[in-house]
């Protein structure tokens, strides 16, 4: 089982925001753990922290090898257009390592675009998605979804080998995991994000639910908070369901000290 850390992009102490991130993500790399996830578009805006690409894009040039993933992207806020090219940019940087972690739950109301109703966030986050990944693999690319649609589009950057990057889904409801799955098959990965025991299993069944035997090869990540992540380790051996990635969230950058402590229940 892998170990990761996630955290948003704010600091605690004087210490400006680019060399707490770079120092941050070197010590994290150092100390052997396998990812660093930044915090989604909803912790940005409860943590009052920093945009999360933005701080990915300074992990992906202190960094070399390990893995870095959005946690929650809430396409359904976001021009396809312009997250594709964040994205790309982001894993051009990163020499192919970055991974999307999508949040298809309702956005919270301060994040909400009072000049755009979104009926149905689900569906734009979906055709939203479609565009992006025309738009990474194709060299004139082209789309037709329900709200955007473009034909002979040249976009660049592309991600790293013109791929669309392992793409996890944050632990959600049946009938939007079933949406998903009938666009885009099965994820690469489930995200169990803040979850307690309960809630992991729960989502876990989900999983298996709706994608049966396809469920197996898709990765399993199970996010809490630092506080909690040495009982989370000595349960996992118990646990009915599998966990593939244990992933220890702090709402800022942390210190040296904290990285350390994390890696040593390796």
């Amino acid at each position: 089982m892998d170990l990761g850390i996630a955290c948003s992009f704010r600091t605690t102490g004087g210490e400006p925001l680019g060399t707490a991130i770079a120092r941050a993500a070197a010590a994290a790399e150092r100390a052997g753990l396998a990812s660093w996830w930044a915090g989604g578009d909803r912790e940005a805006a409860a943590d009052r922290a920093h945009d999360p690409s933005l701080g990915l894009q300074r992990l992906a040039r202190a960094t070399s090898g390990i893995r870095l993933g959005l946690s929650g992207d809430l396409l359904s806020l976001h021009s396809a257009a312009v997250r594709a090219k964040q994205i790309a940019s982001i894993d051009w940087f990163a020499g192919g390592r970055l991974e999307l972690g999508l949040d298809l739950g309702a956005p919270p109301a301060v994040l909400a675009d009072p000049f755009r109703d979104v009926d149905d966030h689900v569906g734009r986050a979906l055709d939203n998605l479609g565009a992006m990944r025309a738009l990474w693999t194709e060299r004139r690319a082209s789309y037709a979804g329900e709200q955007v649609a473009f034909t002979g589009a040249i976009a660049l950057p592309k991600p790293v080998g013109e791929r669309v990057p392992a793409t996890h889904l944050r632990a959600t409801t049946a009938d939007v995991l079933d949406r998903y799955a009938a666009a885009y098959g099965a994820p690469a990965g489930w995200l169990a994000w803040q979850a307690g025991r309960d809630d992991l299993v729960a989502s876990v069944e989900v999983l298996d639910k709706v994608l049966g035997d396809a469920a197996d090869g898709v990765r399993r990540t199970w996010c809490v908070p630092v506080a909690d992540l040495p009982a989370a380790r000595e349960v996992i051996a118990s646990l009915p369901v599998r966990v593939d990635e244990l992933v220890a969230d702090l709402d800022h950058l942390p210190s040296d000290e904290e990285i350390a402590a994390i890696a040593a229940l390796a």
